[in-house]
């Protein structure tokens, strides 16, 4: 029979009440996990939305998150916050998912290019931003995972350098790096089209 629910005193003993909650669940109590979920589903969801831009990807996101969660619960060491713990298990499903879409959107583009079909459409400034839309991919994809994840999160999503440092459980220093590293680098991969 599952425990009856603990109930947070004050902000302070979120942490704990979190890790009663995680032991509680790496038990098999399945109240605890619904309550890990009920508490924390609004963060994710807010940090995948920030990231897919579109309620249905988010949602899906925050699913993916917290079946990933639910496996990898006995990891779970508490050394980060739980609610950090699942913004980067959320992070890192966005990032999948975005990979997975750019994949399937690639693909037409490559058979019309192999049919001898792509035949730029529209004016030349819309088939120039395609070209850089498509050349920025093909750049963000060269870049180790670690700088793409604080370029997009930065750039793309506008998050802040404390909110990426504590989804990622990094340093603001850390952020700071591995943003001027692969701006860097895309500066370098993307020359042709500052010119």
């Amino acid at each position: 029979m599952p425990s009856p629910p603990l109930q947070p005193s004050k902000p302070d003993d979120e942490r704990a009440y979190d890790l009663a909650l995680v032991r509680r669940a790496k038990k098999g109590d399945r109240a605890a996990f619904e309550e890990i979920y009920e508490r924390h589903r609004h963060k994710v969801f807010k940090v995948a939305y920030g990231m897919c831009r579109n309620q249905e990807d988010a949602l899906d996101v925050v699913q993916d998150t917290f079946v990933k969660a639910h496996r990898s619960l006995p990891s779970f060491e508490g050394r980060a916050a739980l609610s950090t713990w699942l913004c980067q298990i959320a992070t890192h499903q966005a990032i999948d998912l975005a990979r997975r879409r750019r994949v399937r959107r690639a693909e037409p583009i490559e058979e019309r290019r192999l049919a001898g079909k792509d035949v730029a459409e529209g004016p030349r400034g819309r088939a120039q931003a395609s070209e850089l839309r498509e050349a920025l991919d093909r750049a963000l994809d060269e870049l180790s995972e670690k700088h793409r994840t604080v370029f997009v999160l930065y750039s793309q999503k506008g998050m802040s350098y404390k909110d990426i440092a504590k989804t990622l459980g990094i340093s603001i220093g850390t952020v700071m790096s591995r943003l001027f590293y692969a701006r860097k680098n895309l500066q370098r991969m993307l020359a042709e089209f500052a010119q």
